[in-house]
C-alpha cells in the first residue's frame, strides 16, 4: 500500500467516523425524546397530589416544550443571490460605556463587512469614563469618515444612546451592534436579505453565540443556553414571523419601522418607573405591533458573556425583569399573530411564574413525605428536556459545549427558577446590575 492509499484510507476513516458519531447523536436523540414524552406522561398521570389544574397545565407546557423540536426542525433560513442593487443602505449604530477592551475589535469587525451597498457606523460612547473613546477615535484615523462618533458628556443610558444613533442614522437600515459583539463577514448581508425578500417584515433577530465560550465552566453552560435560546426558540417564533426580541448584541431594523417609534420607546414607563434594561426586547415589541419579525441563522456573530457567577446572576435577574414587563405588554397583542405563534407565546410566558410555583409544590411535598427523590424525579424533567435540545443543536447546527446542558438544567431548577420571584418583586428597580 502506497503513501496516497493510506491518505484515502484514513480521508475514508475520517469522514466514516464523523458519519458514526452523527448517527449515534441522532439515535440518542430520538431515544432522548421518546424518554421524555414517556417521562411527561407517566408523570402527570402518577402524581396524585396535583389538582386538575396542574395536570392539566402540565400537559399544555409538555406539549409545548415538545413542539419545539419539529418547529425547529421546520425552520429554514432561506437566501436567494440578489443583485447588489437590491441591498439597502445600513447604518450600523454601536452604543459602548466602558468598553475599551472589545470596542475597536467590534468596530473592525463591521467595517470588514463584505456588503454591497452604502454602510456608515455609528458609535456612541455613553459617557464613558476610561479609554472607549480613544479607541473609537484611532478606529476613526484608520477608516476615516465612514465613523462617526457621539460623545456624551455623562452617562445618560443604553436607550438614549442607541435613540441618538437612529436620530443621527442616515441609511435604510439600522443594524445594532453591541460594544463586546463581533460580526462575521457575510452576517450584515444575509440579515438585510430578509428586508429585501419580504416587505412585511420590520426586524430581524442574528444569530449570536458565545465569544468566551471555553473561558470556564460558566461560560461553557452559557454556551448552550445561547445555542438552544437562538437555534430552538427563535427558530420556532420564526416560523410564524414572530419573534418575540431581537436581541441588542446583534439585530436589523427597517428605518421606517422603529423611527416613528423610537421616541416613545425611549422614554418607556412601567409601574411609573422609566426604563432603563430591556431595550433590545422593548423596541421588538414595539415593531411586532405592525410588522413581521424574524431570525436569520446565518447572519452570525458572536458576543463576551459574564465570566464570573455574581455578574451573570445579575445579568439573569435584569433580564427576567424585562421578560416580565415586555411580557405582560406582548400580551395586549399577541392574541391578534398567527393562533400558533399566540398559544406558544402565552404559554411560554406562563413558566416563569407558574414554574417556581410547580416547583415550589413539587419541594413541599417531597419534604412533607420525606421523599426527596420526589423532587429529583421532577429535576430528571428538565434535565431531559434540555438534553433533548441540546441534542438537537449539536446534530442540526453543530453547537460546542451541548453536553453541559444537565449541569445548566440543574443550575437552573436549583437557582435559577426562584430568581423570577425576587425579579417581580424588586421589578420597580430599575438599576443595571453589571455596570
Amino acid at each position: 500500500m502506497t503513501i496516497e492509499d493510506l491518505k484515502v484510507f484514513s480521508i475514508k476513516k475520517v469522514k466514516f467516523s464523523d458519519f458514526a458519531k452523527l448517527i449515534l447523536l441522532l439515535a440518542s436523540f430520538l431515544l432522548l425524546a421518546t424518554a421524555l414524552i414517556f417521562y411527561k406522561t407517566i408523570f402527570i398521570l402518577s402524581t396524585p397530589v396535583f389538582s386538575s389544574f396542574w395536570i392539566f397545565y402540565g400537559v399544555v407546557v409538555s406539549v409545548y416544550l415538545i413542539s419545539r423540536i419539529p418547529y425547529a426542525y421546520l425552520y429554514e433560513d432561506r437566501h436567494r443571490k440578489y443583485p447588489n442593487s437590491s441591498y439597502p443602505s445600513v447604518s450600523v449604530v454601536i452604543a459602548a460605556k466602558n468598553e475599551e477592551k472589545s470596542i475597536f475589535k467590534t468596530i473592525s469587525k463591521c467595517v470588514e463587512s463584505e456588503y454591497p451597498a452604502e454602510l456608515e457606523f455609528i458609535i456612541v460612547d455613553d459617557g464613558s469614563t476610561d479609554g472607549t473613546k480613544n479607541e473609537v477615535t484611532r478606529a476613526k484615523k484608520i477608516y476615516g469618515d465612514k465613523i462617526k462618533l457621539i460623545s456624551f458628556p455623562k452617562h445618560y443610558g443604553k436607550r438614549e444612546a442607541m435613540a441618538s444613533g437612529v436620530d443621527e442614522a442616515e441609511n435604510d437600515v439600522i443594524v445594532f451592534v453591541d460594544s463586546d459583539s463581533f460580526l462575521s463577514p457575510n452576517a450584515i448581508r444575509h440579515i438585510t436579505e430578509h428586508f429585501i425578500a419580504d416587505e412585511s417584515i420590520g426586524a430581524v433577530a442574528g444569530n449570536t453565540k458565545v465569544e468566551n465560550a471555553d473561558t470556564n465552566l460558566l461560560t461553557k453552560m452559557q454556551s448552550v443556553q445561547y445555542a438552544i435560546s437562538f437555534d430552538v426558540y427563535k427558530t420556532g417564533e420564526s416560523v410564524h414571523k414572530a419573534v418575540t426580541c431581537c436581541p441588542g448584541c446583534f439585530s436589523a431594523y427597517r428605518k421606517i419601522a422603529i423611527k416613528p417609534l423610537i421616541q416613545k420607546w425611549k422614554e418607556q414607563e412601567f409601574l411609573g418607573v422609566r426604563g432603563t434594561f430591556g431595550d433590545d426586547r422593548g423596541l421588538t415589541n414595539f415593531v411586532l405591533r405592525d410588522w413581521n419579525v424574524v431570525y436569520c441563522e446565518k447572519a452570525k456573530g458572536a458576543t463576551m458573556v459574564p465570566e464570573q457567577f455574581p455578574v451573570y446572576w445579575r445579568q439573569q435577574l435584569r433580564w427576567k425583569k424585562s421578560w416580565i414587563r415586555e411580557g405582560i405588554l406582548a400580551g395586549a397583542f399577541m392574541w391578534k399573530r398567527h393562533p400558533f405563534a399566540s398559544i406558544g407565546f402565552y404559554i411560554n410566558f406562563s413558566f416563569p411564574f407558574l414554574g417556581p410555583i410547580l416547583a415550589l409544590k413539587v419541594l413541599i411535598l417531597s419534604v412533607q413525605t420525606g421523599n426527596p427523590a420526589l423532587f429529583g424525579v421532577f429535576m430528571v424533567g428538565f434535565i431531559l428536556v434540555g438534553m433533548t435540545f441540546a441534542l438537537f443543536v449539536r446534530i442540526y447546527r453543530g453547537a460546542k459545549n451541548w453536553f453541559y446542558m444537565p449541569l445548566f438544567s440543574t443550575l437552573f431548577i436549583s437557582t435559577l427558577i426562584w430568581q423570577m420571584i425576587y425579579a417581580f418583586l424588586t421589578l420597580r428597580d430599575s438599576r443595571w446590575g453589571t455596570r
